[in-house]
């Protein structure tokens, strides 16, 4: 800090003194996500009844690889190994609609992020 802070009328966070927070503990926020302990991996879903921002442009809600310069150096390696993991997956399985849904192979001028 480059100056005294007072926070919420009850902390005061001197000047030339750091501030750390547990990374982990904005993921687990009720405030921010609805049952944030419950496994939902539908709420990462980009649609039209949520409004969620991964690349943190907007706002940060998780950041579960860091964010900045201080970035977890194994993020790269993670992303490589998901990407040969996906791979596999669809090289050695046969894929196909569920029995009465077509799988809509139609072009969509959408900019992936």
């Amino acid at each position: 800090m480059t100056e005294d802070f007072v926070l919420d009328d009850k902390y005061v966070i001197p000047k030339d003194e750091s501030v750390n927070f547990m990374a982990a503990d904005m993921d687990w926020d009720p405030k921010v996500w609805e049952d944030p302990m419950g496994f939902q991996p539908e709420r990462f879903l980009n649609d039209h009844d949520r409004d969620f921002d991964i690349t943190g442009s907007r706002e940060i809600k998780m950041m579960p690889f860091g964010a900045g310069r201080r970035i977890c150096t194994g993020f790269g390696l993670a992303m490589l190994h998901l990407e040969y993991f996906v791979a596999n997956l669809v090289w050695n399985f046969k894929w196909k609609a569920v029995d009465g849904d077509e799988v809509d192979l139609t072009e969509k001028q959408k900019l992936p992020l």
